[in-house]
């Protein structure tokens, strides 16, 4: 079966902002990187923040976040985020991290395999 076609407007990688190509025009993201842009969007989510579904994104405040996160938690409610995109197929890198200082979580390395049979970078 032919996966369907994905269009999204691309997304710079480095600002997480719309990208623009040299002669000024809206990029667009296809087929896996749309994939990719999609699952990292939706990371990036707090569960509640769209008030049109208050029950996507994540649920950073009400399970992740806080003095002492746990991270075998924090590591499957992401996963399952992700895995829950449409047309993502397997996570096969995956890294999470803590940082104290700054009480920070973020996921350094991450990379997912699309039903378009490309691995892409999250």
């Amino acid at each position: 079966m032919t996966p369907v076609a994905r269009v999204g407007l691309a997304l710079d990688p480095a600002t997480n902002d719309l990208f623009l190509t040299a002669s000024g025009d809206l990029a667009l993201a296809t087929d896996a990187q749309a994939v990719s842009q999609h699952a990292k969007q939706r990371l990036m989510t707090f569960q509640g923040e769209w008030f049109l579904d208050t029950t996507a994104g994540v649920p950073w405040i009400e399970e992740i976040l806080g003095k002492r996160p746990a991270l075998t938690l924090a590591e499957g409610v992401i996963k399952a985020e992700i895995l829950d995109t449409d047309g993502v197929t397997a996570i096969n890198e995956f890294a999470i991290r803590f940082r104290a200082g700054d009480r920070r979580l973020d996921v350094p390395k991450a990379n997912i395999s699309t039903e378009y049979d490309e691995d892409q970078p999250l």
